[in-house]
């Protein structure tokens, strides 16, 4: 089946590490490659001829934009298009996702205001949250290179093995090393309880770790099955904190090229198509995010 993936850029330099990046990701040989750009429409109460100039002139640099990025990626996948919209970016690259549809979405975490306008917050932030399918913002700080290593979030949700099958599914070289890493957020102990009663909470806290560390070792089990033996020896990881702080510290200290995660995880409401610590990750983290969701994913 053929992977469409929908590169969105605006020519600034995160986008174009974007691009650089896509060229080393792992993809399937027969992926359709759509280049978007997006010409941001410039509001006018008058129907004048410099106003008319103005956003002509913003919709050829928009294709031009697309056009030159195209023509960079012609020669590592066999089917590369180029489109240049107008308006809206945000809506206009989810009505994309949506329509063609899209299989996976990439773009820089932040870029030029002039012709599409990413910034982490904006519209790279937007796409993360609201895209129909598999989202990856590339980080400017991040060197391009071919994919080494992953690091995969586990929470035993759903969306957290549709994550790792996204992963598994690609088309990984023998030398790509995934590591996995689940978290326990130890329950807050509550600042109103009477010194007496605090050894027995202190026990129910140990107690209720404990449990969550049993169940994530059985889920990170299970996922590196997925995998197939590319998760070596000491590869699963159980940590205990903030599950934000955990996996940017996990991505660093393995060294790793991407972070991997699903967009909900346990106990997020159903509502909400980015959760909190997926958001987290995304803003905090160093390194290009695969955020995949349930669904075409």
């Amino acid at each position: 089946m053929t992977m469409h993936v929908l590169l969105a850029t605006d020519g600034s330099s995160d986008a174009q590490v974007a691009t650089a990046w896509l060229t080393g990701f792992p993809l399937p040989d027969d992926t359709h490659v759509r280049v978007v750009t997006v010409a941001a429409a410039v509001p006018s109460p008058l129907d004048i001829a410099p106003a008319r100039d103005f956003q002509a002139s913003l919709h050829q640099e928009a294709r031009a934009v697309a056009d030159g990025t195209a023509a960079v990626l012609a020669d590592r996948f066999r089917t590369v298009e180029a489109r240049a919209l107008a308006g809206d970016p945000r809506e206009e690259l989810m009505r994309m996702a949506e329509e063609w549809p899209a299989d996976l979405v990439v773009l820089g975490a932040r870029g030029l205001s002039g012709v599409a306008g990413f910034f982490l917050g904006s519209v790279s932030l937007a796409v993360a949250r609201h895209a129909p399918c598999a989202v990856l913002v590339v980080k400017e700080a991040r060197e391009a290179r071919a994919l080494r290593g992953a690091l995969v979030a586990v929470d035993g949700s759903e969306e957290s093995a549709t994550a790792a099958a996204f992963l598994a599914r690609l088309p990984l070289g023998r030398s790509v090393n995934v590591q996995l890493v689940g978290v326990v957020e130890p329950p807050r102990f509550p600042s109103t309880a009477p010194a007496v009663a605090a050894g027995v909470l202190r026990e129910a806290i140990e107690q209720v770790v404990a449990e969550r560390r049993t169940a994530l070792t059985e889920a990170l089990s299970r996922t590196a099955a997925v995998f197939g033996g590319r998760v070596p020896a000491g590869g699963c990881r159980v940590a205990v904190g903030h599950p934000v702080d955990e996996i940017v510290r996990a991505a660093a200290d393995a060294e790793v090229d991407v972070v991997v995660m699903g967009a909900r995880g346990l106990g997020t409401l159903k509502r909400l198509l980015l959760g909190s610590v997926s958001e987290g990750v995304l803003r905090h983290a160093d390194r290009p995010v695969l955020i995949v969701r349930g669904g075409r994913s």
